[in-house]
């Protein structure tokens, strides 16, 4: 696994089959270039409505963090997009429990390699998010990704797959989530993570705490005004 454009260092320019290889391989990069850019916005619009009868996702309140990936892939390497993302999970989202971070790092890494490594097809994508608890706080995060075989003899050897991928961390709006709701979603992603009992009952508990701590404050402070879930969202840096 690797940068898509460094593929090119290992073509031959010395004649045009090279050449013609090297305009391909950059092509191949810029299709995954404009597919991680369409990711974000697809996400950036999806948070918008989030929470809205037309999009009843979890809503959100702020994005905070965000990482985009593009990567050439040969045959043995699937699995080191699943450790990239959940390298970068690791990295923004290390408030959280390790239990509960290690858990979701899990399941993204074996998404995204049974995504990329099992399927015949000769393209794909995947759209999938997640939540979790990070100290007081209830994160979202948010993950798309886009991969395409590669058919040309040529370059096989060096690219079986181009792809793309884009995970966005979000605050959870806790105003505008009902916690039996949230409970729902989050008990039954805790269990696909194969936690044992005693770890998804004290995960359970901590995250009744945090909504609890949550409209505790709300309710001692001065009334807001009020907002659309839509209309608090569309002060994101970048959202339109």
């Amino acid at each position: 696994m690797g940068a898509i454009r460094g593929v090119i260092e290992n073509l031959d320019n010395s004649n045009e089959l090279g050449k013609a290889q090297r305009e391909l391989v950059e092509n191949l990069a810029k299709l995954a270039e404009s597919k991680a850019e369409f990711f974000e916005l697809q996400i950036s619009s999806g948070l918008r409505t989030a929470g809205s009868p037309d999009n009843q996702t979890v809503p959100v309140e702020s994005v905070l963090n965000s990482e985009t990936y593009t990567h050439a892939i040969a045959s043995n390497t699937p699995e080191q997009i699943g450790k990239a993302v959940k390298s970068a999970l690791n990295s923004f989202c290390s408030g959280g429990k390790e239990e509960i971070l290690n858990g979701v790092s899990d399941l993204i890494t074996n998404t995204l390699t049974t995504f990329l490594g099992a399927s015949s097809a000769s393209t794909g994508t995947k759209k999938q998010y997640y939540v979790l608890t990070e100290g007081w706080s209830v994160v979202r995060v948010d993950l798309m990704a886009w991969y395409l075989n590669v058919e040309a003899e040529g370059i096989k050897k060096q690219i079986q797959k181009t792809s793309a991928f884009v995970v966005v961390k979000s605050a959870v709006d806790l105003s505008q989530v009902r916690f039996n709701t949230f409970l729902n979603i989050y008990q039954s992603q805790l269990a696909t993570m194969k936690l044992k009992d005693n770890q998804i009952e004290t995960a359970l508990d901590e995250a009744k705490k945090i909504y609890e701590k949550f409209h505790s404050v709300t309710n001692n402070s001065m009334p807001a005004a009020t907002s659309s879930p839509i209309a608090r969202i569309a002060a994101i840096p970048g959202a339109k």
